[in-house]
């Protein structure tokens, strides 16, 4: 048996017998009387037991491990396999970064950012299979989902001042998500998990800053808030969506500040024009800065085709329904899988519990975010469709890549929601909602046989993209592409077919370091 499927096997194992108490009480929890007797016991401090305490430091780690070996091998997307060879060619860094006509098929993006982390893991890919190791595990995934737990366990305890329990365990619930586990192990495009953790220390900064008195926000400040706002949006188009969003959101908490004039005056206005300013760099960058070094490295003009969709498109009646369904999918995804309509029903009596007057001031203005919130990410999710209908027509795209950053979202929304309840829970409440979430997480891990055959046989993408993963790895068993052969020949005509990837992998890099010479390039 393969290394790798072992390793998953234990680590499934594991897990198992981790959780296991966890679905004994949830089966005990099926009980109304137990749960009556629950709420009312002055020991619900006694659930979260030094075992669970165990469990929220120790399962996140166990849950990044579980997502990097989540298919075993890895999988390898056919797009991937042309930009690989594309990323393995000898010319300049620029040059070969600022060249959407073969980095993204001609569709300009101005994500050129994420194409400095696809051209990293094409050559660690083509590295490690130069020494007998084919792995379609991409270091952006890896190491991005480990900063990304970093950024949010710093940004949770030091700036939302959670508790280190509760930190924990939120950050396993996101990394529970079936979304998070089956992305990071797929060599496709490194923008996503870059966005997520950009746009997740970008949301936290801001958390922070919204916090201050306007004397405090300091030009160091401002331009460190710049920077993150820029490069939040040259990661992906999402993030330029979602700076957009934030920026709405920052007004929303200015206007009643100034029908209120409280003592203490806040930044509002000033962060919301840093990041117009952010928005207005990443315009020109779009549409000014990086034409111009495209045409000058490359000699072109890029297609803004892609970007200037019909806006026809987006007056589709159906959109909003379709866009709406994905949005309940993902929610679903997130807290265990369970329906979108319990799950809302949950969250409004959770909202609202123990709350005297709605009508108040600050409970408008956090309802009014927490709407507009929900309302952009199905916006979001509408613009996609429109774009590229196929993340609705395909069953798969939803459960993979496209939809990730809106779990950086969740994450980040239930954390500040927290934060803001926080103060005001009962010890009781604690306990309970760190029962909850570990009963989510082992939801979540009890779906991902399921959820895997789903992706399996969908048809329309990834049903092709595991099947020839598959025999990439059956074929690297016995017939491995092995440097001493290919440096024997003199010239090798490079056949754009998947019989010959790994070899033309093998054969590129070896031209790359210098190895051998190649005189024909590849055929797309």
């Amino acid at each position: 048996m393969p290394c790798a499927a072992l390793l998953t096997l234990k680590l499934n194992a594991t897990l198992a017998i981790v959780l296991q108490p966890l679905n004994e009480k949830l089966q005990l929890l099926s009980n109304s009387s137990s749960i009556r007797r629950m709420l009312r016991s002055r020991n619900l401090r006694s659930l979260a037991t030094p075992a669970l305490v165990f469990v929220a430091y120790v399962l996140p780690a166990a849950l990044i491990l579980h997502a990097i070996l989540f298919w075993s091998h890895g999988i390898i997307d056919s797009e991937a396999m042309e930009f690989i060879l594309n990323y393995l060619q000898k010319r300049p860094f620029l040059s070969t970064i600022f060249d959407p006509q073969i980095n993204d098929w001609g569709a300009y993006q101005a994500r050129e950012l994420s194409y400095v982390f696809d051209w990293i893991d094409a050559r660690v890919f083509a590295a490690l299979l130069d020494r007998h190791v084919l792995i379609f595990i991409p270091l952006s995934g890896l190491l991005g989902l480990i900063a990304l737990s970093g950024v949010y366990f710093f940004g949770a305890r030091k700036v939302l001042a959670l508790s280190r329990l509760t930190t924990g365990m939120l950050l396993s619930l996101f990394l529970s998500c079936i979304v998070v586990q089956a992305s990071t192990p797929i060599l496709y495009r490194s923008s996503k998990i870059i966005l997520s953790v950009v746009l997740l220390g970008y949301l936290f900064y801001l958390a922070a800053l919204l916090k201050i008195d306007k004397r405090e926000l300091t030009l160091l400040k401002s331009a460190a808030l710049f920077c993150l706002a820029v490069i939040t949006a040259l990661c992906d188009r999402q993030g330029f969506y979602y700076l957009i969003s934030a920026t709405l959101i920052i007004l929303m908490f200015w206007v009643p500040v100034k029908i209120r004039r409280p003592p203490v005056e806040r930044a509002y206005l000033r962060l919301a024009l840093i990041n117009a300013c952010a928005i207005i760099t990443t315009i020109f960058y779009n549409r000014i800065f990086a034409p111009w070094l495209i045409h000058a490295l490359n000699g072109y003009w890029p297609n803004f085709s892609y970007q200037n969709f019909p806006s026809s498109k987006l007056l589709d009646p159906t959109l909003p329904a379709k866009a709406f369904h994905i949005f309940a999918d993902q929610v679903s995804f997130f807290f265990g899988n369970l329906p979108f309509v319990l799950v809302v029903a949950l969250a409004a009596a959770v909202l609202f519990w123990k709350r005297r007057s709605i009508a108040k001031i600050d409970n408008l203005r956090f309802i009014a975010v927490f709407v507009v919130s929900i309302l952009a990410l199905i916006g979001l999710l509408a613009a996609m469709i429109a774009r590229h209908p196929a993340i609705y027509k395909i069953q798969d795209h939803e459960f993979w890549y496209y939809t990730l950053t809106l779990h950086v979202v969740f994450l980040f929304g239930i954390t500040a929601w927290l934060s803001f309840m926080e103060p005001n829970l009962r010890d009781g409440f604690k306990s309970l909602l760190y029962f909850a979430v570990a009963i989510l997480i082992a939801l979540n891990f009890r779906s991902y046989g399921e959820q895997r055959q789903v992706m399996i046989h969908s048809t329309g993408w990834f049903d092709g993209q595991y099947a020839h993963s598959q025999a990439l790895v059956e074929q690297f068993k016995t017939n491995p592409p092995l440097r001493e052969k290919l440096q024997s020949r003199s010239s090798d005509l490079f056949l754009d077919d998947q019989a010959h990837f790994l070899e033309n992998v093998e054969l590129s890099y070896l031209h790359l370091v210098g190895a051998m010479h190649i005189e024909s390039t590849p055929r797309r």
